[in-house]
């Protein structure tokens, strides 16, 4: 009998729009998912002791001053362990999954419901690394070279595509919309054309590939200054 494949993470973005999301430690490792999590539009408790005297200046973060408690976890969606002790993290675990909570623990992986990757952005482009919680620094390297790969149009590029898709959905229109349709819109004739930076050439190429209605101003997108 073939031996049992060893199950992968899976992996999922979340939406955490205005949704509690509890740290516990608030050194370097705790402060850069604080620093994402605001980004994510997440409502943030950071719970450390050394908070104390410490005033933040981040909205949406609630701050407590002291060592974590049983019931600081109430309403969470997530929860990052994020302290030097070991004993802390664990108790923060077990509160999360008897609450039925996913938790993170940054220094304890065997701890841990789920890792975060290491993520590349292009506006609303977003490429995310992982090497399944065995190496973060890899990761990160992986990362900064794909970042060699992927020019910064190519976030301007998803906006458009985007916008194209919310119009077609919207006004059920009769132009092609196919991935083959995609794929060389993307590849052979949109990126060259952002490359390019001239507003009139993705306009026109708008109109043949997708009809006289599409064009930057129909779509509500702007290039950036020095790409008009």
């Amino acid at each position: 009998m073939a031996a049992k494949a060893q199950p992968f993470d899976y992996p999922i973005f979340l939406n955490l729009t205005a949704r509690l999301v509890v740290i516990v430690g608030a050194g370097a490792v705790g402060r850069r998912k604080l620093a994402g999590l605001l980004q994510s539009g997440a409502q943030v408790k950071l719970i450390d002791p050394c908070l104390v005297g410490q005033p933040g200046q981040e909205t949406g973060v609630e701050r407590l001053a002291r060592e974590f408690q049983s019931g600081d976890l109430a309403g969470a969606a997530l929860v990052f362990a994020c302290t030097n002790r070991c004993e802390v993290n664990r108790a923060v675990a077990d509160e999360a999954r008897r609450r039925g909570i996913l938790c993170c623990c940054a220094e304890q992986p065997e701890q841990a419901d789920f890792a975060l990757p290491a993520v590349l952005r292009r506006g609303p482009l977003a490429v995310a690394v992982s090497t399944g919680g065995g190496s973060p620094a890899l990761a990160g390297l992986l990362r900064d070279q794909l970042a060699e790969r992927l020019p910064e149009n190519w976030g301007l590029g998803v906006e458009i595509i985007a916008a194209v898709r919310r119009k077609w959905l919207t006004e059920k229109l009769s132009s092609q919309y196919t991935q083959q349709v995609l794929r060389k819109f993307w590849e052979d004739q949109l990126l060259p054309t952002l490359a390019q930076g001239n507003a009139e050439a993705v306009d026109q190429l708008l109109r043949e590939t997708f009809g006289e209605t599409f064009s930057l101003a129909q779509l509500q997108i702007h290039l950036p200054e020095g790409k008009q």
